[in-house]
């Protein structure tokens, strides 16, 4: 004999309740999506943007350091991962595009054909990124800042425009 689940016999007494068919049940909640895969992203990972140009320190009160500790223990999700990237060579996320997750603080130096081509940015949630129109992430420097979802306007307008300007870029916990 084969015994009834709560799911079944909850089902079973609220359609008697109220009189539907058994037939009708409860829809199953939806399942997460990650944002890129509704902008057309192949779920390809590069493997980087760029070079690893060396360390980078977000400027002074730019992060909290209650969110930076959370962010780092913040596993991967339907949404992404904390530190991931996708980018694109024309605005609302168009052209070449591509994802990669490079370590958080890091400051990546973009290469052909991401250095100064990129008019989307968008981080995955759990990061901030800093842009950079030099290749040094000088934390003194960064005119740009990002978090999820990011910029598809290359920030035309803005006082501060970065389409086709970022040469390189670093995210941090946030």
């Amino acid at each position: 004999m084969i015994m009834p689940t709560a799911r079944s016999l909850m089902v079973t007494f609220v359609s008697a309740l109220i009189g539907l068919p058994l037939s009708v049940t409860a829809a199953a909640a939806p399942t997460p999506t990650d944002w890129k895969i509704a902008l057309g992203w192949n779920r390809t990972v590069l493997p980087s943007f760029g070079t690893s140009v060396g360390p980078f320190t977000p400027p002074a009160g730019a992060v909290p350091i209650s969110q930076k500790l959370a962010a780092a223990s913040t596993p991967s999700s339907d949404l992404g991962r904390p530190g991931g990237v996708f980018i694109c060579t024309d605005l609302d996320w168009k052209g070449k595009c591509g994802y990669s997750v490079p370590p958080l603080n890091d400051c990546v130096l973009l290469a052909s054909p991401w250095l100064d081509a990129i008019s989307s940015f968008g981080p995955d949630p759990g990061s901030t990124c800093f842009a950079f129109n030099t290749g040094n992430c000088d934390q003194n420097e960064a005119q740009w800042s990002f978090t999820f979802p990011g910029d598809d306007t290359g920030g035309e307008a803005t006082t501060n425009p970065w389409n086709d300007q970022i040469t390189s870029f670093a995210c941090v916990p946030s």
